[in-house]
């Protein structure tokens, strides 16, 4: 294991799940928040297939990371880690419908369906993007996929879940690290992947770029 007690990090991200998850395996007092300063998004309009998804998950971290970046008056003197996460369900023969963040206009309306038609009793998917720019600019990304299950649950039950406002602002409209995970019947894979940083994989990424000497 390597010491990054040196490393100085920026997350590119105002996700406080993030944020947590990240000083869970850094000094707090090494990592520095900046968010970009864009909030618009790439759509995945399209990405139907999981090469597809991919591809779009990158780009969107990396136009993240150089956002960042330009923002930083020495980039060279830090590490830059940007992510993002996305759910996404089947939808027809090999291809996958994502599900973004809710609309605030029929938040509940649209969230209320994703459960009722994809969630409750059957399997879907979070992916995560990591891009990590290190002080040289050499960019550096992981991917993590984890499937999640759900209990099959009264209508009822969602309609309560709803009304607790979990859902706002939340990818695929449902937090797994809160009352989300009433729904939950089992996690193939890394469960802070779907909360929006895969510890393990990051920790990894890091480990690579030190022992490769890129940094």
């Amino acid at each position: 294991m390597h010491d990054f007690s040196h490393c100085q990090i920026v997350l590119g991200s105002s996700s406080p799940q993030r944020k947590l998850l990240l000083e869970s395996l850094f000094p707090e007092a090494n990592v520095r928040i900046v968010p970009p300063d864009n909030p618009d998004e790439l759509e995945f309009t399209g990405s139907k297939n999981l090469f597809a998804i991919m591809r779009q998950l990158s780009q969107i971290a990396r136009t993240k990371s150089e956002n960042v970046t330009s923002q930083l008056l020495d980039p060279t003197a830090t590490y830059v880690l940007t992510a993002d996460t996305v759910i996404f369900v089947p939808d027809d023969f090999d291809t996958y419908l994502v599900l973004g963040k809710p609309p605030e206009e029929d938040r509940d309306g649209v969230v209320r369906a994703w459960f009722l038609d994809h969630y409750l009793g059957k399997t879907h998917h979070a992916m995560t993007a990591i891009c990590l720019r290190v002080p040289g600019g050499t960019v550096h990304e992981a991917f993590v996929k984890t499937a999640v299950s759900m209990e099959v649950a009264s209508e009822e039950m969602v309609d309560w879940y709803l009304s607790t406002g979990e859902p706002a602002g939340k990818a695929g409209g449902y937090a797994i690290q809160g009352l989300g995970s009433i729904f939950v019947s089992s996690i193939q894979g890394s469960l802070s992947n779907v909360v929006g940083l895969p510890l393990r994989e990051t920790r990894e990424l890091f480990e690579r770029v030190v022992q490769n000497g890129d940094s």
